[in-house]
């Protein structure tokens, strides 16, 4: 492999069912807070992502992975997240209070000493129930996604879509058509598909719909080009690698992509070189299919008297968000980070959405004081956080009451879902399959998770667990420790 990371994680979720102990514990109990409970299981067995083939994919170097199986990418069914799609949490459950001891022997595993950041908090207080090196900023690999997810949450809204459209401009000469990215870089090919993310809006059916307008004016030819002035340059960031492009880890970030620029509909697909010209090239075939010709020009901003003649919108926030946690997907969490950019009126570029994210969190009052960002998606090995400050974030989303609380149910789920569905599997760590929620986090010497677990006594506890340092290509046997660590967690008692 390329690049400065490790392609390591997950395989493809087998089973469609979902547990329902943590519904039947939350009802039984008498108290109820306005926490919002880590729903994941319910929504993603409602939406129908049930059959997530996910990796947490990032570039290997010197890694001793096996190498992977390609299989299909899933079709996630869209399903609109709400505030009020989450369970209210018990807070009479029991707080555990024998968490050291099972901690400090979980993670004591050989290799890991000193390498690992630690801490647990009761998600209804927000208490801290263990801490092991969690000042110390760590490298957080995709756990940074997390960070970017509760940001555009935050500044965005969970309702917010992103519109891709067709603008003429007939101030002399030839009739000027331009494609204007707006941020949906899961656009798909053809027709719209409704029921999906990826492919939500279709460029086939804006074709049809900028044709039938076209033809209205009397137009039959036009000349087109792609509108991508909604980002700024640079596009590429300094800490990636080009080689990681054809490895299929990140593409150039513009507001113009089919698929999030992967050339064909499978994990691990290498990425385009030239997102923007590969979308292009599809709305040009597709309105040449409706009878208009087309000639191509360079990219270039659209002229101030262009009207918009069609348009087409994507999913919604919460379920590109969904998709990019799941998938552990680098291009739409880069991407997420530009529209926060733009919320803050900050420069939507690799050199200004990081800064950006972490103003918007400062902004939502979230303790941001350990945490520095190169990047938004945890490519970047230069991005650093604290558990501590991890943790708190988490803990503020699970106990929040709009849309920040659906970050922690659009987070994959042990043994279920995403990059954590074929985890939790294990004799060693089984038993908190189906009731951890957590975004997980691999390069070739870090390996984090972070999220939230219910116990035996059906109390939330948030976590984040953070290793760095680590031997090249040794992540995978460190998880396996984290792993054990969470089940260890979901396994807590009253005593």
């Amino acid at each position: 492999m390329n690049g400065n990371g490790f392609n390591s994680e997950e395989q493809p979720l087998r089973s469609r069912e979902r547990p329902r102990q943590r519904g039947r514990r939350a009802r039984r109990r008498k108290g109820r807070l306005a926490v919002q409970l880590t729903a994941g299981i319910v929504v993603l067995g409602l939406v129908g992502y049930g059959v997530a083939d996910a990796y947490d994919t990032v570039p290997g170097f010197l890694t001793t992975a096996p190498e992977q199986v390609i299989d299909p990418l899933p079709e996630p069914v869209a399903h609109a997240g709400s505030a009020s799609a989450g369970k209210r949490l018990d807070a009479d459950a029991p707080v555990p209070a024998n968490i050291a001891d099972r901690l400090d022997s979980a993670l004591a595993a050989k290799g890991l000493k000193g390498k690992v950041g630690a801490e647990v908090r009761d998600a209804v207080t927000g208490d801290v129930l263990y801490s092991e090196g969690a000042q110390r900023q760590r490298t957080p690999a995709s756990v940074t996604k997390a960070l970017t997810a509760a940001a555009a949450l935050g500044r965005l809204g969970a309702q917010s879509t992103f519109t891709t459209s067709a603008a003429l401009s007939q101030s002399g000469g030839t009739p000027t058509l331009s494609l204007v990215g707006g941020g949906d870089v899961l656009l798909g090919a053809g027709a719209s598909q409704p029921d999906q993310i990826s492919g939500r809006a279709g460029l086939g059916t804006l074709a049809a719909s900028t044709a039938a307008a076209l033809k209205d004016k009397g137009v039959d030819s036009v000349r087109l080009s792609a509108d991508l002035s909604r980002y700024a340059k640079p596009d590429f960031n300094a800490g990636w690698q080009r080689a990681d492009i054809a490895a299929g880890y990140i593409a150039p970030i513009g507001p113009l992509m089919i698929d999030a620029a992967r050339t064909r509909p499978v994990r691990n697909a290498p990425r385009e070189a030239d997102p923007a010209a590969v979308a292009l090239d599809a709305f040009a075939t597709a309105l040449e299919k409706q009878g208009i010709d087309v000639a191509q020009a360079k990219p270039a901003q659209a002229a101030q008297d262009s009207q918009t003649l069609a348009s087409v919108q994507s999913a919604p926030l919460a379920d590109v968000l969904r998709y990019a946690l799941l998938e552990s997907d680098n291009v739409v969490s880069e991407v997420m980070g530009h529209e926060v950019a733009i919320s803050m009126g900050a420069e939507p570029s690799e050199d200004g959405a990081p800064q950006a994210v972490l103003d918007a969190l400062a902004g939502m009052k979230l303790d941001t004081g350990s945490i520095s960002l190169k990047d938004t998606s945890g490519l970047n090995y230069g991005n650093r956080i604290s558990p501590h400050d991890l943790a708190g974030v988490l803990r503020q989303a699970a106990a929040a009451d709009g849309d920040l609380s659906l970050l922690v149910p659009n987070m994959p789920v042990g043994g279920l879902s995403g990059t954590l569905a074929d985890r939790f599997r294990d004799a060693g760590s089984k038993a908190a399959a189906g009731r951890v929620s957590a975004k997980t986090g691999t390069l070739s010497t870090v390996s984090s998770l972070a999220g939230t677990v219910l116990t035996d006594d059906g109390r939330l506890l948030v976590f984040a667990l953070m290793a760095d340092g680590l031997p090249a290509g040794s992540a995978q046997s460190a998880r396996a420790v984290l792993d054990r660590t969470v089940s260890s967690l979901s396994q807590c008692g009253c005593s």
